[in-house]
């Protein structure tokens, strides 16, 4: 089969002659065959997202050359990648990225209306996408009164408005939960399958590996191995230790500013999210204060700084500093545990959980406040794991859960496990 993308010799740096300077992509070189079903597979900070958007043309690499059938978009002019994003490529995004002011079907036919078709064209084509997805009688509602999975279905049809013959989908499956994120799956399979489609997708999660048909692993930059995967191969990378493979030499407080910048900056572009990433390091090494975190993130992006309102600066910083403080507090607590497993820490649980459910709207029962606390606790001792976690607090009371909605679990656990990110592994268990 013909390759339908060749990248050679990719390298791309972020803030390059700064001192944030980052390499994000080194060396890169692959091809992807036309109809092919393939994933950039790592964790958060290894490329993976960047490499996607030099192929959706958004970013330019400071070197090498991206072949799109054929044709080189790193030396087209603006118009030629201005029209290759309208027809050459669909993306759908993590975030939906729905405009709120739009209906669904305004939304959908935008990409059509910049290529001039007609109104009456467009809602023809729109309304076919939104039945072939399933959402056609929500065509006059706007993204607020939708889920996220319907959202993200909006998404999915905005991608194929103008019949692209690429779909690149990063991390399409981060704000759904287990149910939607399975029908986004065949979603994209069918895509695939039945349309011919070459599908790319950005993943961290490997459970979503299984309908691709190459895996390419990505850390720091560097793409490390390419596979076509098996059930062995997707069993093994569930592992806790196929993700140390990918990430041995980052310390523990790396690990978790990349994670913080991913939470923090979702919607913002990779070269927002690297600089605040590396302001973020400096703050949680404690190299620089809490003042001037704030004021830096504060700074205009064209001064060196991160761009972000004050409030939310503020906002971000106070968390910072709250998440300073919490991982002094489990810290001791870890050294209570390591001296005696069976040590009472009831106090130092009540607190954390004060700390998770302040932001909380709503009012948590007491069998409720009871069953996270015994959450929280198994979780400092390493018992279960941040997914089993998020699992019992977002199961209903009846069935023994603690019943918090999909949206509060998911930001209960992301502030837990920021705080728990900082210690290193606990002898005890699986951290």
């Amino acid at each position: 089969m013909d390759s339908i993308i060749k990248i050679q010799n990719i390298n791309l740096w972020y803030d390059k002659g700064k001192p944030s300077e980052t390499q994000a992509l080194k060396d890169i070189n692959l091809e992807i065959e036309k109809g092919e079903y393939v994933a950039f597979f790592g964790p958060s900070g290894s490329g993976k997202t960047s490499l996607l958007y030099l192929i959706a043309g958004i970013d330019q690499p400071q070197e090498g050359k991206i072949y799109i059938n054929n044709k080189d978009i790193t030396s087209v002019s603006k118009k030629e990648a201005a029209i290759y994003r309208q027809i050459g490529v669909g993306i759908i995004f993590q975030q939906f990225n729905l405009i709120p002011s739009l209906t669904v079907l305004a939304n959908v036919a935008l990409p059509m209306a910049f290529l001039g078709i007609s109104e009456d064209k467009r809602k023809i084509e729109t309304l076919k996408l939104l039945e072939r997805l399933g959402i056609k009688e929500m065509a006059n509602r706007y993204p607020f009164e939708l889920s996220g999975g319907q959202q993200q279905r909006v998404g999915i049809a905005r991608a194929l408005a103008n019949n692209p013959p690429i779909i690149l989908a990063d991390e399409p499956l981060g704000n759904l939960d287990s149910d939607n994120a399975k029908r986004v799956l065949e979603f994209l399979k069918e895509l695939n399958k039945k349309d011919g489609r070459t599908i790319i997708m950005v993943t961290h999660e490997a459970w979503s590996l299984k309908d691709v048909k190459r895996i390419f692993y990505l850390k720091d930059g560097v793409v490390t191995k390419t596979e076509n995967p098996t059930p062995k191969t997707v069993a093994e990378s569930l592992s806790h230790h196929l993700y140390q493979e990918l990430t041995p030499e980052l310390t523990s407080v790396e690990v978790s500013a990349q994670s913080l910048a991913q939470l923090f900056m979702r919607g913002y572009s990779i070269e927002e999210i690297k600089r605040f990433e590396f302001f973020l390091l400096e703050r949680l090494k404690n190299h620089i204060d809490s003042d001037i975190f704030r004021r830096v993130l504060d700074r205009p992006f064209k001064q060196n700084g991160v761009g972000l309102w004050r409030q939310k600066a503020e906002r971000i910083s106070r968390f910072i500093d709250d998440i300073i403080q919490k991982r002094k507090e489990i810290k001791k607590v870890y050294e209570e545990l390591e001296y005696n497993l069976e040590s009472p820490i009831r106090d130092e649980v009540e607190k954390i959980r004060m700390w998770l459910i302040e932001d909380y709207h709503g009012k948590l029962s007491e069998l409720q406040n009871h069953r996270l606390n015994e959450l929280i606790a198994e979780r400092l001792k390493s018992i279960i794991t941040p997914e089993r976690f998020k699992k019992i607090a977002n199961k209903s009371k009846k069935e023994y859960g603690v019943g918090l909605s999909f949206r509060s679990t998911q930001k209960i656990s992301e502030k837990l496990e920021a705080i728990l990110r900082g210690q290193e592994a606990y002898p005890g268990g699986i951290l």
